[in-house]
């Protein structure tokens, strides 16, 4: 329980080498983004980029979701939810998230996913996002990311993830 509650903190722009082993070992999956560029002549943000969040649930069972995304998803997930999360377009930031099936013993009985965007600026002003997967507990849980239907813009930062918990 104390390892979910640190996950629950606030860790939305914290620099990715202090998330290091935010959850277990090791992370199980580690995905660059496909790069899927805006519109011509889109502009990159000066402030802001926003990162949307789906999961589908297809554990069969209700889920909880913890993690600093705004709105956030809803707490208890019975067929799938969407989160987004800002992200400054100035420095390198994260945002992670995690659903499981069992918040008192996440890392045991439970069905438990964990997922983590890391945004960087390269030194030509492209930026680049990755995303980190973990899985715990004892009754078989499948993560995945869908690289179909998830994106990263290198010129604005806007980045759509889709995972599956199941």
């Amino acid at each position: 329980m104390k390892r979910l509650l640190a996950f629950a903190l606030p860790l939305s722009l914290a620099p990715t080498s202090g998330l290091a082993e935010p959850f277990g070992p090791s992370w199980t999956e580690t995905l660059v983004l496909p790069s899927r560029p805006s519109a011509p002549g889109a502009m990159p943000l000066l402030c802001m980029a926003w990162q949307e969040y789906y999961v589908l649930n297809l554990t069969g069972a209700t889920v909880w979701s913890s993690g600093p995304l705004t709105p956030p998803f809803p707490i208890l997930v019975a067929a799938g939810g969407f989160a987004s999360a800002g992200v400054s377009t100035s420095i390198p930031g994260t945002h992670q998230y995690l659903f499981t099936t069992n918040t008192l013993d996440p890392y045991g009985r439970a069905k438990t996913c964990a997922w983590q965007l890391s945004v960087a600026l390269d030194s030509n002003g492209v930026y680049a996002g990755v995303i980190h997967q973990a899985s715990a507990g004892n009754q078989g849980v499948l993560c995945t990311i869908d690289s179909a239907q998830s994106y990263f813009d290198p010129s604005t930062c806007r980045s759509q993830v889709v995972t599956y918990i199941q």
